[in-house]
């Protein structure tokens, strides 16, 4: 269902150019560590190493903005990743809110940042935590009723935060860090070489989507990898930002409209192989197959911008 109108004239503006301004700020890392390699003598590297160095670019963006983002509440950060099929987005909130800089706390979210603390509150069992990125949603992780937490996490130059977040929250003994994207060939062996048992009938009681599936490689494929790794009862937690739902009622033309002239003026190519026209609502649903998920609990937010979102729980068939 969907839990929310339109806003105001200036925060709908807000809502359909926020893309527009996190593709300039990128760009301009682009440009900086392109004409930086060509300033070093690498004449032909932008053609024979672009992939590495719009990796370089997009981790530079995302560590500007992850520092930007801490003295500024209205930018809400995620548990980011600058690695490829593991990065993850924002939303600029419309509203400010009060922050205390001496805490050492996270400050209030807000936007859709807002979604993710009652998801994840309920996380529990044996638990899977797609992209960690630095750990931001660590504090959200701390229920004693989750026994065991699995970070996939490609990107090793991010797992020493990770720990430390893990540590300062007091469940490093049950976090333990995949060096592994999502996908199951690479997860699987990951998680039997850690000492977990992958041969029974499901492997997690919770796994945590959280902003990520808007980049992973085949997400069809993804999903449905993630459902049978899901034990009987076992849940997917979700909040990603999808395809602008222009059919339904609240839905906007003009953010589809957006949303298909961002990608095509180079969003996924700037952003880390983000794709803001998704349909990961359709992914999950059909996840499950002819049997279907037991429960799907889902809220639709901000169908009027050109970054909706979904939220909520899916439940494996027990």
């Amino acid at each position: 269902m969907s839990t929310n109108g339109p806003p105001p004239f200036l925060q709908q503006l807000v809502g359909l150019t926020e893309p527009a301004q996190l593709m300039a700020w990128a760009l301009s890392h682009n440009i900086r560590v392109f004409a930086g390699a060509i300033l070093k003598g690498q004449i032909l590297a932008p053609i024979t190493q672009t992939q590495r160095l719009r990796d370089e670019a997009f981790g530079r963006f995302w560590i500007d903005f992850s520092c930007k983002s801490k003295s500024n509440p209205q930018i809400q950060t995620y548990n980011s990743s600058p690695c490829k099929n593991n990065s993850k987005l924002t939303f600029i909130a419309p509203r400010e809110v009060p922050s205390d800089s001496d805490s050492n706390e996270p400050p209030a979210p807000v936007g859709s940042s807002a979604l993710i603390p009652p998801l994840l509150h309920t996380a529990s069992g044996v638990v899977l935590d797609i992209g960690p990125g630095t750990g931001t949603q660590m504090h959200l992780l701390t229920s004693p009723s989750i026994t065991a937490l699995y970070g996939a996490e490609p990107c090793t130059s991010l797992h020493s935060a990770i720990r430390e977040k893990a540590e300062q929250r007091g469940i490093s003994s049950k976090y333990h860090i995949l060096s592994t994207g999502v996908t199951a060939t690479e997860l699987i062996p990951a998680l039997r070489d850690s000492g977990l048992d992958v041969d029974s009938d499901g492997i997690f009681d919770t796994i945590l989507c959280v902003r990520v599936l808007c980049s992973v490689p085949n997400m069809e494929k993804t999903v449905r990898e993630l459902y049978g790794m899901l034990k009987p009862g076992g849940r997917i937690l979700v909040t990603e930002h999808v395809v602008n739902p222009w059919r339904r009622a609240k839905g906007s033309v003009l953010a589809r409209v957006a949303q298909f002239c961002y990608q095509v003026l180079g969003w996924s190519w700037l952003i880390g192989d983000c794709a803001l026209d998704r349909d990961t609502e359709t992914a999950l649903r059909g996840a499950a197959g002819e049997e279907g998920w037991e429960s799907v609990e889902l809220e639709r937010n901000f169908e009027w911008s050109a970054m909706p979102y979904i939220s909520g729980v899916f439940v494996k068939r027990g």
